[in-house]
């Protein structure tokens, strides 16, 4: 049984300075790992937000600080701790959502602390909404604040992934949704590969490259209102686990980097049985 899944980047409109959050607007939440400050981190945030964002009616981006009462070597919280920690978020999520119409954005943990980040238009009383919702939590010692933020550089600049992280984010996305429809990812199977080049030439030569790597050119593509029209359609036999996305998608995505060719997405059939 095998079942086409088409993962293809969109070309994704960038709609700043929007008064109010557009009707378009979908709650995308994903984390990855890193490091803040040398230590280990784990940063979630909202994807969705950034084709909208900055928001002009959200300038002030406010933060809560959770300190972990007994975080492991790492850091990070036991497995009872980070239960007790999703209590306490969606707290602080109602209580500035209602009191403040504030915007919550992401949330990272490192070095024992777990800290919430909003957006908001109003930050009158802010402390007092934040003593509020800890009060619930009593054992839990936090700190707060607040900054003027117009451009989102927290969200931008501190929470966002980088590009090549979220070319990982993106390649998860699409493999839960094969694993959801029964893919087994040890299995090999053609996979589709896209790059779009600003000549000809550097299309050409691209080509020759990652042929020596294993993928075949099934076809050269135009997209004649695009700033890089000349698209190569690649494929070759690999398996959906994590590492041998990771690791063929990357390669070609880095590849297209030196050249300043944008890698397009890739596609795949589920293998069910």
């Amino acid at each position: 049984m095998a079942r086409r899944v088409m993962y293809l980047y969109s070309r994704q409109l960038h709609f700043s300075n929007q008064c109010i959050m557009p009707d378009a607007y979908q709650p995308d939440w994903d984390i990855y790992t890193c490091h803040i400050e040398d230590k280990p981190a784990i940063i979630g945030l909202d994807l969705g937000l950034r084709r909208f964002a900055p928001l002009t009616r959200k300038p002030y981006s406010i933060f809560i600080s959770v300190y972990l009462k007994h975080p492991r070597p790492d850091g990070f919280p036991h497995g009872d701790e980070f239960s007790k920690l999703g209590v306490i978020e969606d707290c602080l999520v109602q209580q500035l959502e209602t009191s403040l119409n504030a915007h919550f954005v992401g949330r990272t943990i490192s070095n024992g602390v777990r800290d919430f980040y909003f957006y908001s238009s109003n930050t009158s009383g802010y402390e007092e909404s934040i003593a509020e919702a800890m009060a619930q939590f009593p054992d839990y010692r936090y700190e707060c604040g607040m900054k003027e933020d117009k451009t989102w550089e927290l969200y931008f600049d501190y929470l966002f992934p980088d590009t090549q992280e979220l070319q990982r984010i993106h390649n998860r996305k699409v493999l839960r949704t094969l694993k959801q429809h029964g893919d087994i990812a040890e299995r090999e199977r053609i996979i589709d590969h896209w790059v779009y080049f600003s000549a000809e030439a550097e299309r050409e030569i691209f080509g020759q490259q990652v042929e020596r790597l294993g993928f075949a050119i099934e076809g050269r593509p135009v997209d004649e209102k695009g700033p890089q029209p000349y698209g190569l359609k690649l494929s070759r036999n690999d398996r959906t686990d994590e590492e041998s996305i990771d690791s063929a998608v990357m390669m070609l995505w880095e590849l297209a980097q030196e050249v300043n060719a944008r890698y397009d997405g890739w596609e795949t059939v589920i293998v069910a049985q």
